[in-house]
């Protein structure tokens, strides 16, 4: 950094400064203003005077408001040719019959960020020489008529109260930079566990619940939560509670949070600090008071995504305010998680295309049912581990009787209908342990694994049936719709292989259809019906 303004007046010739009390922080510069005005200002009404530099002026003015007439300030505007004083250099110089307070440093930046370095003091002969260095200001005492610049001689008693008080205010001052410093880490290390946790996780639900379950932690909330909201829509949905962690997708009806209506509408945070007063967002304060909500903050994390709707945090305290320490929390892991979460999101969607690529390679596309190619891999895998733990295994192949005569009378989107209404028929019929697939054509078969011969029976006569007892609405009454099926079951002594089994329920098959057809036939011996 560069020399302050206590530097050069310490170099000037003839200069004769004591030694300054140091500051390094720039809010006990501050402090340390706010309470010598404060100091004088209770002692009465006697004539006191202020120099300030314009940034430390409107310091003094915000906190403190318009000081009264018997404070004389002077700012030294920017620009203004002050011989020693530079646009980095704050100063403040403030005295009365009751002190006088020379406070003097200067801001800059660093590589490491902003510094500021500086000090303080009561001697008068400091005051005196950083007046000196200052040009002659015309500020002139319209009582006396005498210069105002003058500093006054003060009781040591005076002096000596006036330093305790400020060594006090300097030591608590740092006392809470220290604190927010200790504050500030605690933060930071909440936030890096926040977002640890959501790190490892893939699916969005689970980044929110993880979200809003530390976030508790963190920040005292008595509900905390994250609504999504798609565009007009007067429903909100609740899609992770640090409640409940079932909480997956919850419906609310909107017109009773216009917190986040508004939120939505203005695309800001909505902080409401005291339900019980608050008078500036009535609207929504009434009905909070009504839920024994006294505070209650949202924050929008993604706004108008068109894949997520928009999602806001929201979170509520039945008994005190959401500090800004709280609130500037919220809104740091808040966009911590608006990243994470458009990494699930992609994530998300890259795995449900997988997994639909994956379903159209198995599955036939007219009736949904799995492929010739996909029964086959699990024909096999079945028959091994039948043929390993000596289990019994059934196959069903069952075809529609005269196809080809109702797909020449009727057209062959009738017969495409016909083919998808019999694959949802048989799903209904078969178990969940139980495999169905288009076989080609108008062929169907189904894998029954530990399934003997009477139960195979069972369920090809229930699917043979369900297809001729109930109409199909594209075919007229006089052309039914039937099935002929035949059913193979595993013979561990005679069947060396998968072959052999689906060959003994074709062979069954061909004499379903060869004895009159709407019939099924179960195999006997080595494939032969």
């Amino acid at each position: 950094m560069e020399f302050s303004l206590l530097d050069r007046v310490s170099d000037a010739p003839g200069a004769a400064l004591s030694t300054f009390i140091p500051l390094h922080d720039y809010s006990v510069f501050c402090a340390l203003m706010q309470e010598t005005l404060g100091r004088i200002l209770a002692a009465g009404e006697e004539p006191a005077y202020v120099i300030a530099d314009t940034e430390s002026a409107t310091c003094i003015i915000e906190a403190m408001g318009v000081l009264p007439e018997w404070v004389t300030m002077v700012v030294l505007q920017k620009g203004q040719a002050v011989e020693g004083l530079s646009d980095g250099d704050r100063v403040f110089l403030c005295f009365s019959p009751h002190g006088a307070l020379t406070l003097a440093g200067r801001k800059g930046t660093t590589e490491e960020g902003e510094r500021f370095s500086g000090g303080w003091s009561l001697k008068r002969r400091n005051t005196d020489a950083v007046l000196a260095r200052l040009r002659q200001l015309d500020v002139v005492d319209e009582k006396t008529g005498r210069a105002a610049l003058a500093v006054p001689e003060s009781p040591d008693e005076e002096v000596s109260s006036l330093g305790l008080t400020l060594m006090a205010a300097h030591a608590n001052a740092q006392a809470q930079q220290q604190a927010s410093i200790t504050q500030d880490k605690d933060d930071l290390f909440s936030v890096l566990a926040i977002l640890k946790a959501i790190s490892a996780k893939r699916r969005a639900h689970d980044i929110l619940f993880v979200f809003v379950e530390h976030i508790s932690k963190v920040v005292k909330s008595d509900r905390c939560s994250i609504v999504r909201i798609w565009g007009g829509d007067p429903l909100g949905h609740v899609m992770a509670s640090h409640e409940d962690a079932s909480v997956v997708d919850r419906t609310i009806e909107l017109f009773k949070y216009p917190e986040l209506h508004e939120s939505m509408t203005t695309q800001k945070k909505i902080v409401v600090n005291d339900a019980r007063n608050e008078s500036n967002t009535e609207t929504f304060a009434t009905e909070l008071r009504k839920a024994n909500i006294n505070s209650l903050v949202v924050i929008p994390i993604v706004l108008f995504d068109q894949h997520v709707g928009s999602l806001l945090l929201r979170a509520a305290r039945v008994e005190g305010n959401f500090s800004p320490r709280e609130i500037s929390f919220f809104e740091i892991v808040a966009e911590a998680a608006s990243n994470a979460l458009e990494r699930a999101q992609l994530f998300e969607s890259i795995q449900v295309a997988n997994e639909r690529l994956e379903r159209l390679a198995i599955t036939d596309g007219l009736t949904g049912l799995y492929n010739h190619r996909h029964f086959r891999e699990n024909l096999q895998q079945e028959f091994e581990r039948a043929s390993r733990y000596k289990l019994p295994l059934s196959c069903l192949i069952f075809d529609v009787d005269n196809f080809k005569t109702l797909n020449d009378t009727y057209g062959h989107l009738v017969g495409d209908k016909v083919l998808k209404e019999i694959a949802t028929r048989t799903l209904k019929c078969v178990r969940k342990s139980d495999l169905v697939a288009r076989y080609g054509g108008e062929e169907f078969v189904v894998i029954m694994p530990q399934t003997g011969p009477d139960g195979a029976a069972v369920e090809a006569e229930r699917i043979r049936a369900i297809i001729d007892d109930t109409p199909f609405p594209e075919v007229p009454d006089e052309h039914p719709v039937s099935v002929s099926g035949g059913v193979s079951v595993l013979d561990h002594e005679n069947m060396l292989n998968a072959e052999d089994l689906l060959r003994a329920a074709d062979q069954a098959l061909y004499e379903a259809k060869r004895s009159g057809k709407n019939r099924v036939v179960v195999a006997s011996g080595k494939g032969k019906s």
